[in-house]
């Protein structure tokens, strides 16, 4: 019952949608030629660094996810995992899922990770969610960097490719 609740504190749907873009851009990236270990690495070292985010994200919406009808069932909000709980949980996926982006991938693969983690997190979650109208806007960063980690992971450099699949996420 436990593992239940950690799984869905972490946002299985959007870790698996996050995926999708990643190996999109990984495909893209490699040409037909897949270093099979390192899509791993990334695939893994991505999934987990966003279910940190999303277990952040849960922590810090613990207040007004008690207030909405299609939230206030979470995990947090109903205290089947207390909030301390929880950051040390967000803590350790994000520490294990950069590590895997630095050592598996490469360190510009974890850097763009931590851009991400930190626009969602910090940005997104923590400040424009709920002063800004804009908040989306910003937020749209954070869900354009999992492809372009994918196309980086294999590429080592941010050039033009990932540019334009930056761009294409950012404003889709």
């Amino acid at each position: 019952m436990m593992f239940k609740q950690y799984l869905q504190v972490t946002k299985p749907g959007i870790i698996f949608g996050n995926l999708i873009s990643v190996i999109g851009g990984f495909l893209l990236a490699s040409k037909g030629s897949i270093d099979y270990p390192l899509f791993i690495y990334t695939l893994v070292g991505v999934s987990l660094v966003v279910a940190s985010g999303c277990v952040f994200n849960n922590y810090i919406d613990r207040d007004i996810d008690r207030k909405m009808e299609r939230t206030k069932n979470r995990v947090l909000v109903k205290g089947l995992i207390s909030p301390a709980v929880s950051l040390v949980y967000a803590t350790l996926l994000g520490i294990a899922g950069f590590m895997l982006l630095w050592f598996g991938a490469n360190p510009l693969a974890c850097w763009l990770g931590v851009m991400g983690f930190v626009v969602y997190v910090g940005v997104y979650s923590l400040y424009m969610k709920r002063h800004s109208v804009y908040g989306t806007l910003i937020g749209s960063l954070s869900g354009a960097a999992p492809p372009v980690i994918g196309y980086c992971a294999v590429t080592g450099e941010f050039d033009s490719g990932a540019a334009i699949l930056l761009a294409i996420f950012s404003l889709w």
